[in-house]
């Protein structure tokens, strides 16, 4: 029951925070090629957290500078030359609702990103919360129930296997 609320009183924080946020018409047939730095929520399933690092890949050779946000336990999983470029989230920088608290999205905010990509094939209101709170004209991430207030550019989750779902992403990131 706890939970419940809990995650009743995320969502309306959420989408509070959506009223706040401008949403401008944009040509995504240049938007990726003119996007040179890249915030990237990393997934927390394990799974497609493994899948996701190709994304990371991806950009690198494309010579794209971004920057990594995960779980401070996972940054060990990351290869050594994304180690560097990992935005750390701990338990001190959470609320008892577990969104970013304060010091965390004034740090976010400061920041200057072109794109956000959230690789979280299930919804994550902390993943949402923070593409919310980072000024940003490019917010790409996977379709889901409601997803459409959140993303400017969606791609389609319709498999089972996360590495199918993340060579599908790369391959909708390589049309633009």
């Amino acid at each position: 029951m706890i939970e419940f609320l809990k995650q009743k009183t995320v969502k309306f924080l959420v989408n509070r925070k959506l009223k706040h946020s401008k949403s401008e018409e944009i040509s995504f047939s240049t938007a990726f090629r003119r996007s040179f730095s890249f915030l990237i929520v990393l997934p927390d399933d394990e799974k497609d957290f493994r899948a996701s690092l190709h994304v990371l890949r991806f950009l690198d050779e494309r010579k794209k500078s971004f920057q990594v946000l995960t779980r401070d336990y996972r940054v060990s999983l990351l290869a050594q030359i994304y180690r560097t470029r990992a935005i750390e989230v701990g338990i001190a920088e959470l609320t008892r609702l577990d969104l970013p608290n304060h010091k965390l999205t004034a740090k976010l905010e400061s920041m200057r990103y072109d794109a956000v990509i959230d690789l979280n094939r299930a919804e994550n209101l902390f993943a949402i919360y923070i593409l919310q709170t980072i000024p940003s004209k490019v917010r790409i991430g996977f379709k889901r129930k409601g997803s459409d207030k959140y993303y400017n550019l969606q791609i389609a989750n319709n498999e089972e296997k996360p590495e199918n779902s993340y060579n599908n992403f790369l391959n909708c990131l390589k049309m633009f």
